[in-house]
């Protein structure tokens, strides 16, 4: 395994999206237990990505691997505060919002 892997969600982190995140994730995996994503950029998300990403933090775990945030939008962590994810996306020290 080598250093962290670094992703970027691009603009849309959703479920038309999912597919294509999950394939890079997936070959990601094969070069280094952990993940950081950039998710900087996002300006829409719904529920399909952030539980890609809640499954992709679960798989991780149970391989001794990890995932971190390289930059997070509002529009995430809005979106994660509304659906009660903030503290289980590791998103809380970006939060305005509690869950």
């Amino acid at each position: 395994m080598t250093d962290a892997v670094t992703i970027q969600c691009g603009e849309r982190l959703s479920i038309e999206m999912v597919e294509e995140l999950f394939s890079r994730v997936e070959e990601s995996l094969h070069n280094s237990g952990d993940i950081c994503l950039a998710g900087n950029d996002i300006q829409f998300c719904d529920t399909a990505g952030l539980q890609l990403i809640l499954s992709l933090q679960k798989t991780l775990t149970k391989t001794g691997g990890s995932i971190c945030w390289q930059g997070v939008s509002p529009v995430l962590t809005e979106t994660a505060a509304y659906l009660g994810l903030t503290g289980a996306l590791n998103l809380s020290e970006y939060s305005q919002l509690t869950d």
